[in-house]
């Protein structure tokens, strides 16, 4: 078929040519407390050729999703199903600037839905299009050239349990782990649309609508305020982006069909997705099925009902009731700039006569979005009195126009002498902005990326055999989980944005 494009040179290869090998699959079966597994269980992992022949986790028996292999260690945040879950911690910290994807951060509205390689399709069309066309996954994967580099996706959710300490919002608990890199392989979406005859100059007002496989519930219980598409009850879950972007070759939207070089886990978007570096999680279409080019902003439901950042005065209630949904001003596209401690992580204690002389390394992530670097980070143990700098570890290589998509790891040496109750990390990125101080509350909880503090306590602990030790308390535990300081009383925020937290939800 081929593209007709041939600057090939501008097909940016990032892969193992840059980083080495591929961060494998490590999946492991899910175990109760006494390490067990269940019973038939394969817990030596090396009985297992592929993910796909490990053993099926039993918690997801009875659901749609009980053909899936899942891993064991990811944190449940919704019940059973949907299935939606995080990275550990823990598991963070051992992985480092990659990981496997059997690690990665799920984020399903529904039951995952069951795709062949062999039989599914993508058609490319909309009344914009010259040369309408669909392929397969051989042709996408054999026919036009392929691109590869690392992207960091995360859930704009992504510590939103912080928010619902301070008052619920309609999102469920995120910790802060909605984040993971991997390398992905695909196809630039700029090659299909100029095989279906777009002119990368003639873009202005023209938008490109991506739209999935799934059918999920339609959230506004009616069918929408476009007349020409009416909403069902049910809709398929879409997004859209200015067509400037997807013939951007430095924004380099891709249709990826691998993932650390092993085709897509069913999770994940098998067999095809959508990724646009930079964009929030919720933005990159999974089991990818239609592109269409449009003269106007997708009217997707999924495109308005869900990802806003509404400002913190709107309820539910408001938001329903006075439209604020279809304000397009406040959808969340860009990942926020955002940073976390992981080490040390909650409810680590260490002695403090082993500690008080020396100096403790503190570490953790940051990230921004749109492709700007991460310029620096920082650590007060002041609050906010006085900050030093921490060393970023840069893994990623700029794109060709300079742009990153990943996130970096730091570390900061603090000495122990001079630790406090509190430890606070904040980033930078090249707009000159750090993250702000203070939460501001939303109806949908995301892009909270107020400054990230850890509260540090001393006392005797049986974790120390009973001497002195320090204790690190996170804000919160993901999920059900429970512990953190900001779920007592007295750690809550007195306000969120807009003032004391005290205003009627029926306003």
């Amino acid at each position: 078929m081929g593209s007709g494009n041939d600057d090939v040179k501008t097909r940016s290869i990032r892969g193992v040519n840059v980083y080495g090998a591929y961060k494998s699959n490590t999946m492991t079966p899910w175990k109760n407390s006494r390490n067990e597994g269940r019973e038939g269980d394969a817990v030596d992992k090396s009985k297992a050729k592929h993910w796909i022949d490990m053993p099926n986790d039993y918690r997801d028996k009875g659901t749609p999703d009980e053909w899936i292999p899942r891993d064991g260690r990811m944190v449940r945040l919704t019940g059973r199903h949907p299935f939606n879950c995080e990275t550990p911690v823990a598991e963070m910290l051992k992985e480092g600037f990659f990981t496997p994807p059997n690690l990665h951060i799920i984020r399903n509205h529904g039951a995952v839905p069951k795709l062949s390689w062999e039989t599914h399709k993508i058609s490319i069309g909309g009344p914009l299009v010259g040369n309408p066309f669909s392929l397969g996954m051989d042709q996408l994967s054999k026919d036009f050239p392929q691109t590869e580099f690392p992207v960091t996706i995360s859930c704009c959710g992504n510590r939103r349990k912080e928010m619902n300490m301070i008052k619920q919002t309609i999102g469920f608990n995120w910790g802060i782990g909605a984040v993971a890199t991997c390398i992905y392989r695909g196809v630039l979406l700029r090659d299909l649309l100029i095989h279906a005859g777009l002119d990368p100059l003639d873009t202005a007002g023209r938008y490109v609508e991506f739209i999935g496989t799934e059918d999920l519930p339609n959230k506004a219980n009616d069918v929408g305020p476009f007349s020409d598409e009416p909403w069902g009850e049910k809709c398929k879950y879409g997004t859209s982006i200015p067509l400037d972007k997807a013939m951007s070759l430095a924004d380099e939207v891709m249709i990826a069909f691998q993932c650390n070089g092993d085709r897509l886990h069913p999770d994940r978007g098998y067999p095809c997705r959508l990724i646009i570096p930079g964009y929030i999680g919720g933005r990159m279409i999974k089991w990818l099925a239609k592109i269409n080019v449009i003269p106007h902003e997708t009217h997707n439901h999924y495109h308005y009902w869900d990802n806003k950042y509404l400002p913190p005065q709107i309820t539910a209630e408001r938001a329903a009731r006075e439209g604020w949904w279809y304000k397009q001003e406040y959808i969340i596209n860009e990942l926020s700039l955002n940073s976390v401690i992981t080490y040390p992580n909650h409810g680590e204690t260490l002695p403090v006569h082993e500690y008080i002389d020396s100096t403790l390394t503190l570490r953790g992530y940051a990230h921004s979005g749109g492709g700007r670097p991460v310029t620096r980070v920082e650590i007060s143990t002041t609050k906010g009195e006085w900050w030093d700098l921490a060393e970023i570890h840069r893994t990623e290589k700029p794109n060709p126009y300079g742009k990153v998509w990943c996130w970096v790891q730091w570390t900061y040496e603090l000495d122990c002498a001079t630790l406090t109750d509190e430890i606070w990390v904040r980033a930078w990125d090249t707009s000159n902005s750090p993250q702000p101080e203070n939460p501001v509350w939303t109806l949908m909880g995301q892009s909270a990326n107020h400054v990230f503090r850890i509260k540090v306590q001393v006392g005797k602990t049986t974790e120390a055999n009973g001497k002195n030790a320090y204790k690190f308390e996170h804000p919160t535990q993901p999920g059900q989980q429970t512990g953190g300081w900001a779920t007592k009383t007295g750690g809550k925020f007195k306000s969120a944005g807009y003032g004391p937290i005290d205003f009627d939800e029926e306003q």
